[in-house]
């Protein structure tokens, strides 16, 4: 029997994988990912898998780096299945058009009211009026720009232009970050290896942060190939007249295309390579991020949309389905440190530390996806 997401076309695969992704951030930072918690429980944390769950400091790729580029992707993808529906409606271009760039001011704004901790740093909200602290490029923030760059272009430009621009965005940038340097630098200074000299440092510390440290705002244009990505993504996802299974391969194929194309941008072109790197998100690092997104959007896809296997997914598609509110309340409400503290404080008096760590940090957890099951079956959900 189907349920009523499938008798309404909606794709339960999507919020699933989200919910999937937001599960690794569903703590405050800087709380660690409750899956490195259980690994230094048995003193794995350093170990390769362990690892896996922070953040890489420069050039290369671990897990906890895909999950900031899959929700742009998986908000890129449901985009035109949005769009669509909104024609049906009859709303012109420009309707649309207000939609999009108020759910993006939205997001940037409700990005500003966070507070967050960044290398050890706290960074206040836009309410402490303290600039030299306040973070301009929070994640939601400048997942709000990039998506709306990406759907402005995907209500105005064609198939074919909007692939001219996304495939223009990445190549800019590569020359951006590989090649431009800050005024002042040594003749044949090598920005890639010399960040100080590089031109996107240089702007962010200059012009774009109030913290006056490189944070990656230049690269929120790169971020809106990601985005773009996703919606071509979604556009295969749309396709008519087409098996569930063949778009799979279709999805896997699409794929194995971008990973050609980042891998070749970071490794076949000797000194001109660009790295795959977050810090800066260089376009070798979009294309990379987005060819592991299109292959797990196959497969949650095929598992629960194509073969129809969902009770599995419950957990986590009651997490998509408010993903917004997940990281708001854990940041806010539920702010870690003190929920921690206010919920299972005993805990750390009876256990050892990182036994009691994991376990405050599951009930936390259990606390907040409770409270989130309650929005779900009242049909609650935040839509920005």
């Amino acid at each position: 029997m189907m349920d009523k997401d499938s008798l309404s076309g909606r794709l339960e695969s999507l919020d699933v994988l989200r919910g999937f992704d937001m599960f690794f951030i569903f703590l405050a930072d800087p709380v660690p990912c409750i899956f490195w918690t259980f690994l230094a429980m048995f003193g794995w944390q350093d170990s390769w898998l362990g690892l896996q769950f922070e953040h890489i400091p420069g050039n290369g790729l671990r897990l906890y780096d895909c999950i900031f580029p899959l929700f742009l992707f998986i908000s890129g993808v449901a985009f035109p299945f949005s769009y669509a529906k909104q024609r049906e409606r009859g709303m012109t271009a420009w309707q649309s058009s207000k939609r999009v760039m108020a759910r993006a001011t939205t997001l940037f704004l409700l990005g500003a009211m966070l507070w967050t901790v960044i290398d050890g740093t706290l960074e206040k909200n836009i309410l402490s009026m303290e600039w030299n602290t306040f973070r301009v490029w929070s994640v939601i923030g400048r997942i709000g720009l990039a998506w709306g760059g990406a759907a402005l272009i995907y209500i105005y430009a064609g198939r074919k232009i909007r692939i001219a621009i996304a495939a223009a965005i990445l190549l800019a940038m590569w020359a951006v970050m590989r090649f431009a340097v800050a005024p002042g630098a040594p003749e044949g200074v090598n920005p890639l290896i010399e960040r100080q000299w590089s031109f996107a440092c240089w702007l962010d510390v200059n012009y774009l942060t109030t913290a006056r440290r490189p944070e990656g705002g230049l690269g929120t244009i790169t971020m809106i190939a990601n985005a773009m990505l996703g919606m071509f993504a979604g556009d295969i996802l749309r396709g008519k007249g087409v098996s569930g299974g063949r778009k799979t391969v279709q999805l896997f194929a699409y794929a194995a295309l971008l990973a050609a194309c980042g891998l070749s941008m970071a490794f076949a072109f000797g000194d001109c390579s660009l790295p795959v790197n977050k810090p800066m998100w260089s376009s070798s690092f979009a294309l990379v991020t987005a060819a592991i997104s299109s292959a797990l959007l196959a497969v949650f896809y095929w598992i629960v949309d194509v073969k129809g296997w969902r009770r599995w997914g419950f957990f986590f598609k009651v997490i998509g389905m408010n993903a917004i509110t997940v990281y708001l309340l854990m940041r806010t409400v539920f702010n870690t440190p003190f929920a921690l503290d206010y919920f299972f404080g005993g805990l750390y008096k009876i256990m050892p530390p990182l036994v009691a760590d994991f376990f405050a940090q599951a009930g936390l957890i259990a606390i907040v996806w409770s409270f989130l099951l309650f929005l779900y079956r009242r049909n609650i959900f935040l839509r920005v």
